[in-house]
């Protein structure tokens, strides 16, 4: 996706991109953090997000801003044909007289978090369409945050547009496959929360999740906090510590320095400090950051329909190695034992032994998330009764060999956890 930026008055540069017919995307930088999206084509609005919320109001906060940042980003045939679909948003520019910058200009400065801040989430309730929603948002946005599910508390995390790894609950908590996830955002029983940050805030709670460990559950009465925290900006560290009690607090480092404390349960918001109160019965963890770039490459992005099918096409060269290693009877029995299952029945068929998608029209990502799921299921069974290496290596080839594709999907780690690369 292309990307240039300008810095100039907010309004002017949304009202030129109306007047001159602009397709493409354009985020407002907050002089505070936070963004605010506007997502046009042909010069209609189509799509408005913000850190904090969606919808016309969000436009408000740029006129607050006045000017600053502004990035222009181009958008994919695929997102032109998503969102020329939409509704036209209607949006007047308004003049801005002087008195109302210098108006503005005081009202930035008074926009500091404030202790009692809440961020920003919405509730949604789950179905197919929930989730095509929610990925489409993650995805063209770029968005970091989280998914809360209502009731069983299962959280997803998502970091610059990429799906994360899943888990049963704030730590200490087990991980849980992708698969079972998304299953349970397409339960129209269930509820989301989605906790869209900014990606600083959402760094640091990921964190809570994909970390380096360094204290994991010592008893609060036992360890002292206040010597912790000054270890910490001795050593310049960067990472959080977790208080789980009662009450839940993370508080963030940056090279030794406190960024923010957060108290998070369904309502996430900045405290000042925690209390004594806030320490009774807690367990005190604590995590470095993983770098970046680490933490992106091992999410996983929405794949097409195109790339799915590739991927899937070049499992089946190495399908039919195995079928011929253990023949179509074996390898039908095998495979049909899990297509059958409840789970999967939907999603994909055996022919021949050769395992297919029923249909490339159901939503890419379950469809995606479902088959590294069976595959690992087959590869496993199958272990138990091909000797010596021979799988293990066809594996490794395949992963060497298809790497291309692999890295489009940016599905390296998830394979070499899941295939036991």
């Amino acid at each position: 996706m292309a990307q240039k930026s300008i810095q100039a008055n907010f309004e002017k540069i949304l009202e030129k991109a109306i007047n001159e017919k602009f397709t493409g995307s354009l985020v407002f930088l907050g002089p505070n953090g936070g963004i605010v999206r506007v997502v046009l084509i042909d010069g209609k609005i189509k799509h408005i997000d913000s850190t904090w919320g969606y919808g016309k109001s969000e436009l408000e906060k740029i006129k607050v801003w006045g000017q600053g940042t502004c990035l222009i980003k181009t958008l994919t045939d695929k997102d032109k044909e998503t969102f020329s679909k939409m509704s036209d948003i209607e949006y007047e520019i308004k003049e801005t007289k002087k008195e109302e910058k210098q108006t503005t200009k005081k009202t930035i400065i008074l926009e500091t978090p404030k202790t009692t801040k809440l961020l920003p989430y919405r509730i949604i309730d789950g179905g197919i369409n929930t989730l095509e929603e929610i990925l489409n948002d993650i995805q063209i946005g770029e968005l970091s945050g989280f998914l809360k599910i209502k009731p069983s508390n299962s959280i997803l995390t998502f970091y610059k547009g990429r799906i994360l790894s899943g888990w049963s609950n704030f730590p200490p908590s087990q991980r849980i496959k992708n698969y079972y996830l998304i299953k349970e955002i397409i339960n129209e029983q269930n509820q989301i929360l989605m906790y869209n940050f900014e990606n600083e805030t959402a760094y640091s709670i990921i964190t809570l999740f994909i970390n380096k460990v360094l204290i994991s559950g010592v008893d609060a009465n036992v360890i002292n906090l206040e010597e912790i925290i000054e270890d910490a900006k001795i050593n310049l560290f960067s990472g959080i510590i977790w208080l789980n009690g009662n009450i839940r607090i993370l508080i963030d480092f940056s090279m030794g320095e406190v960024k923010q404390i957060l108290k998070i349960d369904e309502i996430i918001r900045y405290i000042e400090f925690p209390t004594s109160l806030d320490l009774k019965f807690a367990k005190i963890y604590k995590f470095a950051k993983l770098p970046e770039g680490e933490l992106y490459r091992m999410g996983i992005k929405v794949p097409t329909k195109e790339e799915i099918e590739k991927f899937i096409s070049k499992w089946n060269k190495l399908n039919n190695e195995i079928v011929n290693k253990i023949g179509k009877k074996v390898a039908q029995k095998t495979f049909e034992k899990y297509v059958k299952n409840s789970e999967f029945s939907g999603l994909f068929e055996v022919k021949e032994g050769i395992l297919k998608p029923i249909s490339l029209d159901k939503n890419p990502y379950l469809l995606f998330e479902g088959f590294i799921e069976i595959s690992s299921l087959i590869l496993d069974d199958l272990r138990t009764f091909i000797g010596g290496n021979w799988l293990e290596e066809k594996i490794k080839k395949f992963y060497i060999e298809e790497k291309e594709i692999i890295e489009i999907l940016g599905i390296e780690e998830v394979l070499k956890l899941d295939w036991k690369i």
